[in-house]
């Protein structure tokens, strides 16, 4: 878990536009949180999702 958080805050340093999105999911059962991190590294868009 420590290297996924690691890789996202070095991949939001080297973004540009960067981005921050919570993905929550509500259902019957309660909340499903999915947070993902994206922006534009040269051409290639790039994200990471937990």
């Amino acid at each position: 878990m420590k290297w996924i958080a690691l890789l996202a805050v070095l991949t939001v340093a080297a973004c540009e536009n960067p981005q921050l999105g919570i993905g929550a999911t509500f259902s019957g059962s309660g909340v499903s949180v999915s947070p993902t991190v994206s922006g534009d590294v040269g051409d290639v868009k790039v994200s990471v999702s937990g």
